[in-house]
């Protein structure tokens, strides 16, 4: 086995930050609970040479300082957030200095990824080149609430533009340049949405390529509204099929709205 010290990603730790509640007869047809806590799910990862990498930043009370999109968002999915559950208040509590972050992945630009990148004053946020698109384009379909996210957003922003090296069952990206962390476009849920994979210890970090495992056997199931807000359902369906072929490879699928029991994942 390869010791630890010799392994690229030594620390793969997941962190609820906030959470939403949703009525699932909106989301799935004949749920077996009227209300779920879908939480906003953030993942630190240690690399031995590059230091902590955060996946996503969960949400922040800057959800309910965004004027009437803000507000909208919260009618539809009611946010509760309070300080101690922000990722910065625990990353704090973990000795970790948020300074000490360079690198922050984000895998899409809705609220519940974004909530406290303007925390972050020392990163850079790495994107895919069609979800700073759609920044740019910035219509409410694509749910981009600028407000949350600092000035100089874009000046700090990596684009990462092509994922062509073959890699399980998707293409990707290799961020380091050291087979560490592979990024991946899933659109569906959003345009541009990426995902990481950590080949080191079979982790794929599947941000809302799906909104549950629990429902990825209930696509069909979906109710017209819940199909409607994703950018695209057909892309979305393929999203749930690479679940399912990952899963069949041992791979474990960690998404951004499931709750885990456990911080360690590995």
């Amino acid at each position: 086995m390869q010791n630890m010290k010799e392994r690229k990603i030594t620390e793969v730790k997941y962190f609820a930050c906030g959470y939403c509640t949703n009525k699932l007869k909106y989301i799935i047809k004949k749920p077996d609970v009227k209300v779920k806590e879908f939480y906003a799910g953030v993942f630190l990862i240690n690399h031995s040479k590059y230091g902590y990498i955060l996946f996503d930043t969960g949400y922040s009370e800057q959800i309910y300082k965004c004027g009437l999109v803000g507000k909208l968002y919260n009618l539809f999915n009611p946010v509760y957030i309070n300080k101690n559950e922000k990722i910065t208040e625990q990353l704090r509590k973990e000795d970790i200095n948020c300074n000490s972050i360079k690198n922050v992945i984000l895998s899409h630009l809705h609220p519940d990824h974004i909530g406290c990148v303007k925390e972050f004053y020392n990163s850079r946020f790495i994107v895919s080149q069609d979800c700073m698109k759609e920044y740019k384009r910035s219509n409410i379909k694509s749910l981009v609430l600028k407000k949350m996210l600092p000035y100089d957003f874009e000046s700090r922003t990596i684009i990462i533009e092509k994922f062509n090296k073959e890699y399980e069952v998707f293409k990707g990206f290799d961020l380091f340049e050291d087979g560490s962390i592979i990024l991946t476009q899933i659109d569906g849920h959003f345009k541009g949405q990426m995902c990481a994979y950590i080949p080191e210890h079979k982790i794929f970090l599947g941000a809302d390529i799906c909104w549950g495992l629990k429902f990825k056997d209930k696509v069909d199931e979906m109710h017209p509204f819940a199909r409607l807000v994703q950018n695209n359902f057909n892309e979305y369906k393929k999203g749930i099929e690479l679940v399912k072929k990952l899963e069949e490879r041992k791979i474990k699928v960690y998404l951004s709205h499931d709750d885990y029991d456990k911080k360690e994942l590995i």
